[in-house]
């Protein structure tokens, strides 16, 4: 959660203008499999631009934390700079008003013994002075390599915000192709439908099209109502708790992401993963609107950047939609954070990603 947050922007919405006019004519098989294929490259696309705008996160956050200990370095420096040079104008001052070296006069006394211990005195005096002046000297060429360095990571800082924005821009493109891509599908399998009268080849298109459509993300302006329970198309016992988000494996990083960011637009369905009880924290801090799901695995979910609630606390099936996707709490852009915690609410964190890929999600 402080990396609960990531930045990018999705636009599901603007690739419908992108769709390619469709023929009357129904989708060949070679249509279908062409377009089969063409969203899979392009959904692998999306998630490949993720993986690179994460990298360009981390090395982004790298450069200002960098910059950060620089510059307290600096302010160190000028406070112990600041110290020594007080030393050294006292030094200074008290050389131009006792300019005789003459040790009777500096003690006031003709005893050796005692004159010897005066001037033992300035002697270490003096030397602890000059020491002063050394270090100030030693502190103001740090501070002018510290300043150098710094100016360099400030450089270096905005040619990474810079590659961040370039990797942002391309990642856009690529959900926006692979949103295309899925509407695409969708008409031509629409399409073979219509046109088929064998019904053992219509019952196995509209399977298809169930599960592309369960696995699309739903309208931002969507509704849905408490126990309403979307069917896995993988029929395994881990369900992907979005469909269609583009992710990437950013869990742990420098910063201790403790999960997996599932870029989606706002109000896409989430889903309990498993069955179990689901309970609800308005504005948890960095996770803003989260959601726990105790499940009858003994484990506990965690989803956090909810734009609303659906229902109250309860028990819910596996499926059941259990809040909309926003970005409340830190975060930049709509997404979801899911975290896998084994044992419960307070259990130790896994990386969800191999979870994750492992149901197609």
């Amino acid at each position: 959660m402080p990396a609960l947050r990531r930045p990018l922007t999705l636009f599901f919405a603007a690739a419908l203008a992108l769709l390619p006019a469709l023929g009357a004519s129904a989708s060949t098989a070679d249509d279908l499999d062409a377009a089969k294929q063409h969203l899979a490259e392009a959904r692998a696309a999306a998630n490949d631009a993720r993986a690179l705008a994460y990298q360009a996160e981390v090395d982004l956050e790298q450069t200002q934390d960098r910059i950060a200990e620089i510059e307290q370095s600096i302010t160190d420096l000028k406070a112990h700079a600041a110290e020594l040079h007080d030393v050294v104008r006292k030094r200074a001052l008290y050389a131009y008003t006792h300019a005789s070296n003459n040790v009777d006069a500096l003690i006031g006394t003709e005893d050796p013994v005692t004159a010897a211990r005066g001037q033992t005195l300035i002697d270490i005096s003096n030397r602890k002075d000059n020491n002063a002046v050394k270090r100030l000297a030693a502190i103001n060429s740090d501070l002018k390599d510290e300043t150098v360095q710094l100016h360099a990571e400030e450089s270096r800082q905005q040619a990474a915000a810079d590659e961040l924005a370039a990797r942002n821009k391309d990642f856009e493109a690529r959900v926006a192709e692979a949103q295309q891509a899925t509407n695409a599908l969708q008409a031509k399998l629409d399409a073979e439908i219509a046109a088929q009268r064998e019904a053992e080849r219509k019952a196995e298109l509209q399977r298809q099209l169930a599960q592309l459509l369960a696995a699309k993300p739903v309208a931002p302006t969507a509704t849905v109502s408490a126990g309403t329970v979307v069917a896995n198309p993988g029929s395994g016992s881990f369900m992907c708790p979005v469909f269609g988000a583009s992710y990437t494996d950013d869990y742990g990083g420098p910063r201790g992401h403790p999960g997996i960011d599932m870029m989606v637009p706002t109000g896409t369905q989430a889903l309990a993963v498993k069955a179990g009880t689901v309970r609800y924290v308005p504005n948890e801090g960095a996770g803003g609107n989260t959601a726990y799901l105790n499940a009858t695995d003994g484990n506990s979910y965690f989803y956090a950047h909810f734009s609303a609630f659906v229902g109250g606390p309860r028990t819910v099936a596996q499926g059941e939609v259990i809040g909309l996707t926003g970005m409340t709490g830190n975060a930049t852009a709509p997404h979801l954070h899911f975290e896998i915690r084994i044992g419960g609410d307070n259990g130790s964190r896994i990386d969800p990603y191999p979870t994750l890929k492992a149901a197609g999600c």
